[in-house]
């Protein structure tokens, strides 16, 4: 499988530099091996809601549909983050309800980058780099960047303070997480604002 690849920049922590890397339009191979080598060990000690989350799984099922595209970023030779997105979902908020939108399926950092597994995180702006990489496709699909997903409840406030999404309230039929959609405006102002 071939990937198109886009430069990006993360933010190291240690440094407050910014630093290259790269953001791949799928999951590769070696995004998986990454994560079962590299990222399990770590996140198999944690107590948080995604760290059973088994990425193979999930993407040998989602890459044999095609409504479903997959991200990646890797920074220094290690993967980063991870994303799955669905092309095929309709949006909720009154306004734009009925309307096409991408739907964020799976986002997740390595763990260390994440301040609930170290006080010392490697790199910033991996979560910000795939919102605004679903936005992008939502926007090459005609969609005009709108986009929607459910929140773990760790990620709330990411959610609705740093992107600035609209809260819609706990779902019952989604393990009662947080919904949250962010209309073509909000998407032009987070992409603005980057």
């Amino acid at each position: 499988m071939t990937a198109t690849v886009s430069e990006i920049f993360l933010k190291e922590v240690g440094t407050g530099k910014l630093v290259p890397a790269q953001l791949y339009d799928t999951i590769l191979s070696r995004h998986l091996t990454h994560h079962d080598q590299l990222w399990k060990p770590i996140t198999s000690k944690l107590s948080e809601q995604h760290g059973h989350w088994d990425w193979e799984k999930k993407w040998t099922y989602y890459s044999k549909q095609l409504s479903f595209q997959s991200f990646a970023i890797e920074c220094r030779g290690e993967t980063q983050g991870l994303m799955i997105v669905n092309t095929m979902m309709r949006c909720q908020l009154p306004g734009q309800a009925n309307k096409h939108l991408v739907y964020v399926e799976y986002l997740e950092a390595a763990p260390w980058n994440r301040s609930i597994a170290t006080q010392s995180p490697r790199y910033k702006l991996i979560g910000t780099v795939m919102i605004a990489a679903a936005i992008q496709l939502s926007l090459d699909e005609g969609n005009k960047g709108r986009i929607g997903l459910h929140s773990l409840p760790q990620a709330d406030s990411f959610y609705r303070d740093r992107c600035r999404m609209s809260d819609l309230g706990r779902d019952a039929s989604k393990q009662n997480l947080t919904y949250f959609e962010m209309t073509d405006a909000q998407a032009a102002q987070f992409l603005k604002g980057r």
